[in-house]
């Protein structure tokens, strides 16, 4: 999780105030008939039965169990994923109803490449992992390493380093998914990368 910028903890604390409620259960009067919501980042603990939550307001690590009458059709269970739960029960007795997570997450993970313009049967890009990182394909002068969600759909932001003419200095793109998950063009540009 250290790879998560500043921005998008922002991003993700905004979204999190209008989407998800903040009820508390009063411990000794657990009602396991009502439903509840939470929201946050999927941990590296989740597992097919389990979800590790790190939820950002209040900060903590919830664990909800997922049996199989839980929603995980819109789940997008990728480690780092923003996802919000409808869950019933309360302290250590959370079972998810329902997981949605972010779609423009899951579809950006992967490797996007172009042919390369100088050795045409090469090919350059991104690939693009869980938990914020982004590395260059047989790109040695423009180095990507993170990536961010934005509050718009289908729109990342890619961060990395341009070295080359003798000086690095750092950069931020902003990079559209299309629809169909196939193409990812550099806004501003005529870079359009192809998904593996």
């Amino acid at each position: 999780m250290k790879q998560l910028s500043t921005t998008l903890l922002l991003v993700i604390c905004v979204f999190m105030s209008f989407s998800c409620s903040s009820k508390k259960a009063d411990s000794a009067k657990c009602d396991h008939s009502k439903t509840d919501t939470a929201c946050g980042l999927v941990g590296e603990g989740t597992a097919m039965h389990s979800l590790q939550l790190y939820q950002i307001v209040p900060k903590d690590t919830v664990w909800f169990a997922i049996n199989d009458s839980t929603d995980v059709k819109d789940a997008n269970l990728l480690i780092g994923n923003l996802v919000e739960v409808v869950y019933k029960g309360c302290k250590d007795e959370k079972v998810a109803i329902k997981i949605e997570g972010n779609a423009t997450y899951a579809n950006a993970i992967g490797e996007w490449t172009m042919p390369d313009p100088i050795a045409p049967d090469k090919v350059m890009g991104v690939n693009i992992a869980v938990e914020g990182i982004a590395s260059s394909i047989n790109m040695a002068t423009l180095v990507y390493k993170s990536w961010d969600l934005t509050s718009e759909d289908d729109l990342i932001i890619l961060h990395g380093e341009s070295i080359g003419t003798g000086e690095t200095f750092s950069f931020s793109d902003s990079a559209r998914i299309s629809k169909d998950d196939k193409t990812l063009t550099l806004l501003g540009t005529k870079v359009v990368y192809t998904k593996q």
